[in-house]
This record gives structure tokens, sequence and C-alpha cells, in this order.
């Protein structure tokens, strides 16, 4: 029930981080929105996509670290069998969230640099060194989809990881149904053996006993 509600909030925050991206493309500086002084000096007024890419930034740190919440949650409760035997075939969940984190760093380098440019840019200082910059098309975009692909392998992962703990837990049961089953049938042939090893004490009691008798009578 509780990853349920973890996906839930995982998927949520995603779909507004790559809305909010998607908006920002749209509100981003644009060439005809840089003004210039007498003396050359460039001046980019501020967008809303400032307060977008922060909003679709913060939605999808969130996200990500509710979904490393799931991953690790679900890695912690697999089972470990009586043998001693782990789950060890995670390689496809590791890989995605390798990929999952890979994908945050970069997300997270693109937004804040987009994000930065798009604050308002005074005459005489720029963005960088006095010149101005703009955010080039399809980068917020782009990081809204990014940041859908990284939480999708976040989400696969997690989901990969609690499958594997159920085909442990159930192999656990079929293991320990097989012992069971093996203690009880060897048990019952250690009875078996018993109860014919006391038939041949008896039988050769009776005939040592017989001898005896015969002579008494003589």
């Amino acid at each position: 029930m509780h990853n349920h509600v973890h996906y839930s909030v995982v998927f949520f925050l995603g779909l507004v981080s790559f809305i909010t991206c998607f908006v920002a493309e749209f509100k981003r500086a644009k060439k005809e929105d840089i003004r210039w002084d007498t003396e050359r000096n460039c001046y980019i007024p501020g967008s809303h996509a400032f307060w977008l890419g922060t909003a679709a930034l913060f939605c999808f740190c969130i996200a990500q670290i509710v979904g490393n919440l799931v991953v690790f949650q679900n890695h912690k409760t697999r089972i470990k069998r009586e043998d001693g035997h782990k789950i060890t075939n995670l390689t496809l969940p590791t890989v995605l969230l390798i990929l999952s984190w890979s994908n945050f760093v970069v997300v997270v380098l693109i937004l804040s640099t987009a994000i930065s440019m798009s604050r308002a840019q005074p005459y005489g200082k720029g963005w960088l060194e006095e010149d101005c910059y703009l955010v080039k098309d399809g980068v917020f975009t782009a990081s809204g989809c990014l940041s859908i692909l990284g939480l999708g392998a976040l989400t696969i992962s997690a989901n990969k990881i609690k499958v594997k703990k159920q085909q442990q837990q159930l192999e656990a049961i079929v293991i320990k149904d097989q012992d069971q089953k093996q203690t009880t049938s060897e048990g019952r042939k250690q009875n078996h053996d018993d109860h014919q090893m006391n038939k041949s004490e008896t039988v050769i009691y009776f005939v040592e006993e017989a001898p005896s008798t015969a002579d008494d009578r003589i």
C-alpha cells in the first residue's frame, strides 16, 4: 500500500516537472527581448521561465528522493533463505538505478544553468563576464523529457527489486515445505526401521528361548 502511494507521488511530481519545463520553454527570453545601451552593453529582462524552471527542478528533486526511498525500502526488506542464499540477479535494477542517478545529475545541471540564465541580466553585468546569454531552444523541453526518463527508470528499478523479493519469498516457502516433507519422510523411515529392528530382536529372543525350554524338559 505504501509503495503505491510512493509511486503515485513520484508519478505526480514527475508529471508536474515535465509540464512546467514544457511551459518554461515558451516563456523563456527570446532574441527580441535583448536591449542595448549606447555603450553596447546588453540587457535581458527576467522571464517567467525562472520560476517555472525552479518549480520543475524542485518537483524533480523531491520525486527522485521519494523514488530512492522506495528502492531502499524494497531492497532492505528482502528476505534471506535458511540456506543463506540471497538474491543475486539484480543486474537490471542496478543498471536502471545508475541510469536514474546519472540522468538526475544531468537534469539538475542543465536546469540550474537554464534557470540562472532566465534571471534579469542588467546592463554592464550580463550573465557571465558582462555578456548576455539566452537559453537555447529545446533546453527546457529536453530537461522535462530527461526527468520523465530518469524517474521512469527509478520506478522500474524499485518495482523490479520488489518482484525479486516476492519471488524470493515464494521460493523460500517452497523450500521450507520441501524440507518439512523430507524431514517427515525421514522420520517415518526411521520409525519403520526401528520397528523392523524390534521385530527382529523379538524373533531372535524366541528362537534362543525355545532350545532352552526343550533342554529343561529332558
